[in-house]
């Protein structure tokens, strides 16, 4: 049974890809930031399906991770924009669609490591790329 009602999916895919996008414009270490994220009670609440938590804002999640974003921040040359939403949606779906807790599937695939696996998981849909994560 999915984690909550689909109807937040998508805003909850969007917020997050905008998200990650953000922390590897403007953290040096994005990873460590994005695991945080997973780890957070924000995430916590979420992952229960609060609908408080649900329909926060981006700048209430960043203010509750204690995250500073200068959105006018030029795209990072270290970190590639597409694999970080790449890797939002694979958390998203991934926590949604198995209602996992999400600082349980940052435990286990580590923002470093499913960095790493975009190619060839990526040429799938999300929903493939999850199962064969799962299956790992």
């Amino acid at each position: 049974m999915p984690a909550y009602d689909e109807s937040y999916l998508d805003g909850m895919i969007t917020k997050t890809r905008y998200r990650f996008k953000l922390i590897g414009r403007n953290c040096d270490d994005p990873f460590s930031v994005i695991a945080g994220n997973m780890k957070s009670d924000y995430r916590k609440y979420m992952d229960m399906g609060n609908p408080v938590y649900l329909n926060k804002t981006l700048k209430q999640i960043l203010s509750e991770l204690n995250v500073s974003i200068q959105e006018d921040c030029g795209i990072s040359e270290d970190y590639d924009e597409f694999i970080l939403e790449w890797m939002a949606d694979i958390y998203v779906y991934m926590q949604w669609r198995y209602n996992l807790s999400s600082a349980e599937i940052a435990e286990k695939t580590a923002p470093e490591s499913l960095y790493q696996k975009y190619y060839p998981l990526h040429e799938t849909s999300v929903e493939n790329g999850v199962r064969k994560l799962l299956n790992m």
